[in-house]
C-alpha cells in the first residue's frame, strides 16, 4: 500500500469514527416540582437505617413472623431473583466479547479404494486437529457499549427486585394491620349487638306496660338486625384478609388467625376498653421525610427507570457501530497426519491475519436500527419522567394520608375519652336509680361508636406509616443522613 493509499484509508477510518462517536451518558434532566428540587432536607431519626428490618419498628411480633415466613419462599421474589440472574448472565455474555475466543476442532477419516484387478483395497487415514483464535478489534466501541447496556440493565433488575421485596413486605404488614382492625371491629359489633338486644328487651317490656308505641319496638328490632348484618359483612371482610395473608406469607389460616386474634375481656370496663384498644394496634414511630431530588433518585422505581435510559443510550452507540467496518483478528494453527499406501506423512500449518467486514448496501436497515434505538431511548426518558411524577405523587399522597390519620387519632381519642366519661357517669346514675337502663345502653352504644372511630384511626395511622415507607423506599433515612453529614 502506498503512502497516499494509507493516508486515504486513515481519513476514511477517521470519518467513520466520527460518525460512530457518541457523547458519554449523562442522566437526563427531569423537572422536579416545587420543593422537591431544593437542597437536601432532614428526615426524622426514627426512619429505619436498615433496608432489611424497617417493619420491626412497628413492634408487632405477629407482623415480624409473617414477614419472615413471606420472605422465606415467595414466588414473586423468586421471579425477581430469576430476572436478576438473567441480567447477570447477559452481562457475562457481553463481557466475553472483550477477550479473544479460542476454539478447537479436529477430524479423522479413513477411506478404502479398489486399486488393482485382484481386488485388493488400498486404505488411507487422515487426521487433523487445529486451534482457532479470534478477537474483534473494538474500533467503534460496539463491544464496550453492549457490555455497558447489559451492566445498566443488571442494575435496573436489581432495583426491580428490591422494589418487589419492599412490596411484599408492605403488603403483608398492611394486610396484617387491616386484619387486626377488622377483628377489633368484630368485638365492638358484638358488644353493640349485646347492647341492642338489651334495648329490645326493655322496649318490649315498656310496650307491654303501654309506656311506648309499637313503632319504637320495631325501630329497636331494625337497629338490631342492621347491626347483625354489619357483623356478617365484617366477618366476611376478616376472612378475606386472612386468605390474603395466607397467600402473601405462605402461613396457614389457623396460624394467621391465632397470631392476629385480639384478647377478649368478658365484661370490660370503659377503662379496660381503652387499654384494650391501645394495646391491640401498634403505634408507628414518627416519620416525616423531606425528600429532595438527589435522594429521590435512590428510589428503586426511579433507579430502574433511569438505568433503563442509560442502557438504551448505549444501544444507540451499538446500532451506529453495527453500520461501520468490523475487523476481526484471526490465528489458526493446524496439525495434520496422513497415512496411505504404507507410508505416512504429517505437517503443521499456521496462519494469522485480519478479516474486514462492512455493510455496503443494506437497504437502509442499519439507519433504521439507529432510529429504532434512538426512539427507544426517548421512550425510556419519557418513562423516567413519568415514573418520577408517579413516585412524587405517591409520596405526597402518603404524607397527606399520614397527616390525616394523625389528626383523626387525636380527635377520635378526644371523642373516646368523652364517651368513657359519659358511660361511667351514666353507670353511676343508673346504679343510683337516677336514669333507666334504656338511657345507659344509649351511652354504651355511643361509647362503642367512639371505639370504632378510634380503631379505624389507629389502624389508618399504622397503615399510612407502612405505605409511606413503601413509597419513599426503605433506607432513605440512612442516605439522607449521609447527605446531611450526620452519622
Amino acid at each position: 500500500m502506498t503512502t497516499v493509499q494509507r493516508s486515504f484509508a486513515l481519513l476514511i477510518l477517521a470519518f467513520l469514527g466520527g460518525c460512530a462517536t457518541q457523547p458519554p451518558y449523562q442522566r437526563p434532566a427531569v423537572d422536579w416540582p416545587g420543593a422537591w428540587a431544593n437542597a437536601p432536607g432532614a428526615v426524622a431519626a426514627s426512619v429505619p437505617a436498615s433496608r432489611e428490618e424497617w417493619w420491626t419498628l412497628l413492634g408487632d411480633s405477629a407482623i415480624d413472623q409473617l414477614v419472615t415466613e413471606g420472605l422465606r419462599d415467595n414466588p414473586t421474589l423468586a421471579e425477581a431473583a430469576a430476572r436478576v440472574d438473567q441480567a447477570r448472565a447477559a452481562l457475562a455474555g457481553k463481557n466475553a466479547g472483550k477477550v479473544p475466543a479460542l476454539n478447537v476442532s479436529g477430524n479423522a477419516t479413513r477411506s478404502h479404494d479398489r486399486t488393482d484387478p485382484q481386488g485388493k483395497n488400498a486404505g488411507q487415514s487422515n487426521a487433523a486437529i487445529g486451534v482457532t483464535l479470534s478477537w474483534e478489534v473494538d474500533l467503534w466501541g460496539r463491544v464496550h457499549q453492549s457490555s455497558l447496556a447489559a451492566r445498566y440493565r443488571l442494575t435496573a433488575r436489581t432495583a426491580d427486585a428490591e422494589a418487589a421485596r419492599l412490596s411484599v413486605i408492605g403488603d403483608i404488614a398492611d394486610t396484617a394491620l387491616a386484619l387486626r382492625a377488622c377483628n377489633l371491629t368484630l368485638i365492638i359489633l358484638e358488644r353493640d349487638i349485646s347492647s341492642r338486644e338489651t334495648e329490645l328487651k326493655i322496649s318490649r317490656a315498656r310496650l307491654a306496660y303501654g309506656n311506648i308505641a309499637a313503632v319504637e319496638v320495631a325501630t329497636a328490632e331494625t337497629n338490631l338486625a342492621t347491626t347483625r348484618t354489619d357483623q356478617i359483612t365484617q366477618e366476611e371482610s376478616c376472612r378475606r384478609l386472612i386468605d390474603a395473608l395466607v397467600a402473601l406469607s405462605g402461613t396457614d389460616a389457623a396460624t394467621v388467625e391465632a397470631l392476629l386474634a385480639p384478647a377478649r375481656a368478658t365484661s370490660p370496663t370503659p377503662q379496660e376498653n381503652l387499654t384494650f384498644l391501645s394495646d391491640a394496634l401498634p403505634r408507628p414511630p414518627a416519620f416525616t421525610p423531606a425528600l429532595p431530588a438527589t435522594v429521590l433518585l435512590g428510589h428503586p422505581a426511579v433507579v430502574a427507570a433511569e438505568r433503563e435510559v442509560a442502557a438504551r443510550w448505549s444501544e444507540i452507540a451499538v446500532a451506529r457501530a453495527e453500520r461501520l467496518p468490523r475487523i476481526d483478528l484471526m490465528a489458526i494453527l493446524t496439525g495434520q497426519w496422513i497415512r496411505a499406501l504404507g507410508s505416512s506423512s504429517s505437517y503443521v500449518s499456521n496462519s494469522i491475519g485480519a478479516k474486514l467486514t462492512a455493510p455496503l448496501i443494506d437497504g437502509g436497515a442499519g439507519s433504521a436500527n439507529v432510529h429504532v434505538a434512538d426512539a427507544a431511548y426517548r421512550e425510556a426518558v419519557a418513562a423516567l419522567a413519568s415514573t418520577v411524577r408517579i413516585v412524587i405523587r405517591d409520596i405526597e399522597d402518603g404524607l397527606a394520608a399520614q397527616q390525616s390519620a394523625d389528626a383523626r387519632v387525636d380527635t377520635a381519642a378526644a371523642a373516646l375519652a368523652a364517651g368513657q366519661f359519659a358511660l361511667q357517669a351514666n353507670e353511676a346514675r343508673w346504679r343510683a336509680g337516677a336514669i333507666a337502663q334504656f338511657e345507659l345502653e344509649e351511652s354504651r352504644r355511643q361509647f362503642n361508636q367512639a371505639q370504632q372511630s378510634a380503631v379505624t384511626a389507629a389502624a389508618d395511622r399504622a397503615r399510612a406509616w407502612v405505605a409511606l415507607v413503601r413509597r419513599t423506599g426503605p433506607g432513605v433515612g440512612q442516605e439522607q443522613a449521609k447527605v446531611n453529614g450526620t452519622p
